[in-house]
């Protein structure tokens, strides 16, 4: 079970003080039992001996009946002990009448804290009544009451205490730990890509020195975010040189040899014709073929590698011209394009046409969709999305975070300060990769412009 830290340092308290009121009653109740007893023998030695004295004043004075009775009489009551005149065979002659009882005490308190009965006997002084004597029984019924009374405003007392002791230290806590939801919040901000919040310095000075920490803690990853964003930005800017120069190579030396190629075989094919070489001509018609075929493949290449081309056809028409190979390789799927003709800004629109077509692959790759759709738009004016949906793909194989086509599509998103989803769609039979892209976000001023892709001879 898990506590909150408020929660679990007044718990902590509270057994804590639970544990001194029960320790405290333990020894109100020793101290009790001992003052009873202190008590109750005191009583009975006083008692005793002005029994004892009042006896021999009795006996050197003039008989009288009625003076032992009155003796007696003289303790009716009383509060602490019982007095009764026994004869030789121990019955009752005289007895006093001791005070009522302690209202309001509890009969289990009384058993737990009354001690035996204690008696002491007073024999009649050599004379004329002897054989009979005084039995004094001490009471301890009133003496318990009292110390009922003093026990339970004792133990109210600390038990209130207790209380108002936890009520102070709940609100303290409360006070001192409140920042603590700030924190949190803040934690929770910067872990779901927020960076740079700053905490007001208040508080303790516990508290005031995680807030410096928190506020040195969030400037340095505000400082290598933006340090990690020039970074991408420099290496995306090295990458589209580097595919510039292998575009620049491959069209200005592999285009020059396809067209030799190309021309030497058709030369050799108007000889074959001429001397109706049939074999010959079959080969040197197979070479042209061969040849289209690694033109269209290099052409393929060149498009990858030169997404300048978007820069001057618009990101509508750079869609389109790499729709129209794919709906010939896949005469089965419907492909469905909604894209304004417009520019979002040259870096985003890199950036868009690069997720789409990574999206559209990873779906002709992982599955056999009937229907592909693209939607690009801006649905609130600050930011343009870019919704690629399939019928046919598979969930897992599309979101595996181990392909490099994911994580390409991730890093260039993120890159512009955008976010990028990949869910299963509503019917459950495809995938839905959505791209959001702000469009005064990071990654700001023009990418790098490579001259758009040529025709190979």
């Amino acid at each position: 079970m898990r506590l909150s830290l408020r929660l679990g340092l007044i718990l902590a308290i509270a057994a804590i003080l639970l544990g001194t009121l029960s320790i405290s009653a333990v020894l109100t109740y020793f101290h009790a039992v001992h003052k009873v007893e202190v008590e109750m023998q005191s009583m009975l030695s006083a008692v005793q001996r002005t029994i004892k004295v009042a006896l021999q004043d009795i006996e050197t004075s003039p008989s009288d009946e009625r003076q032992v009775e009155r003796l007696v009489r003289t303790f009716d009551e009383s509060r602490h002990v019982r007095v009764e005149l026994k004869d030789h065979a121990g019955a009752a002659l005289v007895a006093s009448t001791p005070a009522p009882a302690h209202s309001g005490m509890p009969s289990w308190f009384y058993r737990a804290l009354s001690p035996p009965e204690t008696t002491a006997r007073v024999d009649w002084p050599q004379g004329t009544r002897s054989g009979q004597h005084i039995l004094v029984t001490a009471d301890p019924r009133n003496e318990a009451g009292e110390v009922w009374s003093d026990v339970r405003l004792h133990l109210a007392t600390i038990f209130l205490f207790c209380l108002l002791t936890l009520a102070i230290l709940s609100l303290l806590l409360g006070y001192a730990l409140s920042p603590l939801a700030r924190f949190l919040e803040a934690f929770d901000r910067t872990g779901r890509g927020q960076i740079g919040e700053r905490l007001p310095v208040s508080g303790p000075l516990e508290i005031q020195s995680l807030a410096l920490g928190f506020n040195r803690m969030s400037t340095l990853l505000r400082d290598t975010q933006e340090k990690n964003r020039r970074l991408d930005a420099q290496l995306e800017a090295v990458q589209e040189e580097e595919r510039a120069s292998l575009a620049r190579d491959l069209h200005d030396d592999v285009g020059p040899l396809l067209f030799s190629i190309d021309v030497d075989a058709t030369t050799i094919r108007n000889h074959s014709e001429k001397k109706a070489d049939a074999k010959l001509i079959e080969r040197a018609a197979s070479i042209q073929d061969a040849v289209a075929q690694v033109k269209e493949q290099v052409r393929s290449i060149l498009w990858q590698l030169r997404p300048g081309l978007v820069l001057d056809l618009g990101l509508a028409n750079a869609l389109e011209n790499m729709l129209a190979p794919l709906k010939t390789r896949h005469p089965d799927t419907d492909f469905i394009l909604d894209a304004p003709k417009r520019s979002w800004r040259p870096h985003i629109d890199i950036a868009l046409l690069a997720i789409v077509r990574e999206a559209v692959l990873n779906a002709l790759k992982h599955g056999k969709p009937t229907r592909v759709e693209i939607r690009i738009g801006s649905p609130d004016g600050r930011t343009v999305e870019a919704v690629i949906t399939n019928d046919g793909s598979t969930f897992a194989a599309t979101t595996n975070t181990g392909s490099l086509g994911v994580i390409s599509m991730h890093e260039r998103t993120k890159l512009l300060g955008g976010r990028l989803t990949i869910v299963q769609t509503g019917d459950q039979r495809g995938v839905e990769v959505r791209a959001s892209i702000p469009l005064d976000g990071p990654g700001g001023g023009p990418a790098p412009v490579v001259p758009s892709t040529q025709t190979l001879q």
